[in-house]
């Protein structure tokens, strides 16, 4: 995957700094990711390819100043931003260090960081994304550049033990000129400007093709695709999927839609409709993002939902804040209690699993458990995962 032009890292030991950085990030247009191990650092440098890094210099496991020549050894090309509590002459000298290994320093914020030092100093470094056109989105559909890369979900099928058994598909558009174009940027293109159906189209096509591929090598893994709330007012969209299945081949039963809670109240009649008529038609149904809509608790369980997804936002908080923890644990006994499965985004460390295993959620997906990646790719994964789970 090329480096994306506004792609920021931050590694810092508090949580709340995390947060904090990574949503000033976003909200400037950074595709933001927050760690807090130094082995999950490493991984998402080789992974999720910064454009920009921001370290702490006192961390347990590893220092900042180590992750610094961890950088330098791979030749990384991100701009490194220092925040630390420490004093000004050692985040000079830090900085010094840096550029000795030949990193692209681009300063030191002393903590507690002030909002606008963090804005103005990444504003530096902040590159101007390309418009892309309804044409240009025309054109990829119609040359098929939109690929398909999964996420993989661990189901624990005991105490301590969590077993890799679906997917997530994920559009992704690697442009000839562009280069990576997120999804964060065509896909609300698409809802505009009416191709979102046709982009569901490919991306379903692909996928059930994928997951029959994986069914004939003896693989099977169900696969989660995600529904845009304009599909979910077409009524003739449960048929027109269910013929897709058949004459691809692909079993209906593994295929999960994610809908989002507050698309699926959006109009709950027509809704209803549509997704009762999926589950006829043996499709699963999973409600994501939970927690961070508007929705009525009574149409909560008037629909036909299989599995309930726990935003990441509860997710990453639960060693930080208890309340965080106290909602993960209703979330899950919600689930539970109406009769679905209960699936938590945003696992990014083996800590996270476990609370989450001690808790009894059913299904985990995360940076821990597996980036996104191509299918072909897969397979490896899950036989790597699953081997360590004793299986």
């Amino acid at each position: 995957m090329p480096e994306l032009a506004n792609r920021l890292l931050v590694i810092d030991d508090q949580p709340d700094l995390c947060e904090f950085i990574s949503e000033a990030a976003s909200a400037m247009g950074f595709e933001a990711l927050a760690v807090t191990e130094p082995d999950a650092f490493r991984r998402a440098v080789q992974e999720f390819q910064p454009s920009v890094v921001v370290l702490d210099l006192q961390m347990p496991g590893a220092d900042g100043i180590e992750l610094l020549r961890y950088l330098g050894e791979r030749g990384s090309k991100a701009h490194v931003l220092v925040a630390s509590g420490m004093d000004q002459r050692v985040l000079a000298t830090a900085q010094q260090l840096g550029r000795a290994q030949g990193l692209a320093m681009l300063g030191a914020l002393q903590k507690p960081i002030m909002l606008a030092d963090l804005e103005a100093t990444l504003r530096r470094c902040l590159q101007a994304e390309t418009p892309v056109t309804i044409a240009a989105l025309t054109a990829a559909l119609d040359q098929r550049q939109i690929a398909v890369h999964y996420q993989p979900k661990a189901t624990r099928v005991a105490p301590g033990r969590w077993i890799v058994e679906g997917v997530e598909a994920l559009a992704r558009w690697e442009h000839p000129t562009l280069g990576f174009v997120s999804p964060a940027r065509f896909i609300p293109l698409a809802e505009r400007h009416g191709l979102i159906r046709r982009l569901t189209e490919q991306v379903l096509e692909i996928s059930l093709a994928q997951s029959r591929a994986w069914s004939t090598a003896g693989l099977q893994l169900s696969v989660a695709v995600n529904l845009s709330p304009q599909l979910l007012n077409d009524l003739a969209f449960p048929d027109h999927v269910a013929r897709m299945a058949a004459q691809i081949g692909a079993d209906s039963r593994r295929i999960i839609f994610e809908v989002t809670e507050s698309a699926a109240m959006f109009d709950p009649g027509t809704t209803m409709d549509v997704l009762t008529r999926m589950r006829v038609k043996n499709f699963g149904l999973s409600i994501d993002d939970f927690g961070t809509g508007y929705s009525s608790l009574k149409q909560l369980y008037l629909m036909p939902f299989s599995e309930l997804k726990i935003d990441t936002s509860f997710v990453r908080d639960i060693f930080a804040h208890e309340d965080a923890r106290t909602m993960v644990e209703t979330m899950i006994l919600l689930a539970h209690k109406l009769r679905l499965t209960a699936c938590a985004e945003g696992v990014e460390t083996p800590e996270v699993l476990a609370f989450l295993d001690s808790v009894g959620c059913d299904r985990a997906q995360g940076y821990y458990i597996g980036r996104p990646m191509p299918g072909e790719d897969l397979q490896e994964r899950v036989r790597v995962w699953n081997e360590s789970q004793g299986n």
